[in-house]
């Protein structure tokens, strides 16, 4: 169990009123060890996808949890706490992103930030992609939120500041 109580929850980046899912969203104190426990199944997802082909450079798993866990909970910030309806979309996500990661890391026995990052892009763009594709067979207008919420935790709206 993470027990790291340095923490500050990161500054609130919008003043747009949260998306009424039939969620209740979560002040950012509670929500932090939501989205610890969210990423012990996010590192196990990408884990299980690489296998034994290679391991991960500490650097890497820093800059994954950098980038996506402030995703993660300015996700749950405005639109509640949708893990068990999210969960498999994520998972089915990590595998791509484990996957990708492996690619670009040229058959090396470590994967490095780079490959890593790159990883991320793909694992963006193919989030952001179906999100507009879905709203639009849906019938939705395609809004940065409507966006957001289709395509899970990775592919967050994030308003400009």
């Amino acid at each position: 169990m993470h027990t790291d109580t340095t923490r500050q929850a990161p500054p609130a980046t919008s003043a747009v009123p949260p998306v009424q899912t039939g969620h209740t969203p979560r002040t950012s104190p509670a929500l932090e060890p939501a989205v610890d426990a969210i990423f012990d199944d996010v590192f196990l997802s990408i884990g299980q996808a690489v296998g034994l082909r290679a391991s991960f450079d500490y650097e890497a798993v820093l800059w994954v949890r950098n980038h996506f866990r402030p995703k993660f909970l300015n996700a749950m910030r405005h639109f509640g706490d949708r893990w068990l309806e999210d969960r498999s979309r994520v998972t089915a996500v990590c595998a791509m992103f484990g996957e990708r990661a492996v690619r670009y890391a040229n058959g090396a026995d470590v994967i490095d930030v780079e490959a890593v990052r790159q990883a991320g892009a793909d694992v963006e763009r193919y989030c952001q992609l179906h999100a507009a594709r879905s709203n639009g067979s849906r019938g939705r207008i395609n809004s940065d939120a409507a966006t957001g919420m289709i395509a899970g935790y990775w592919c967050i709206w994030e308003p400009a500041p």
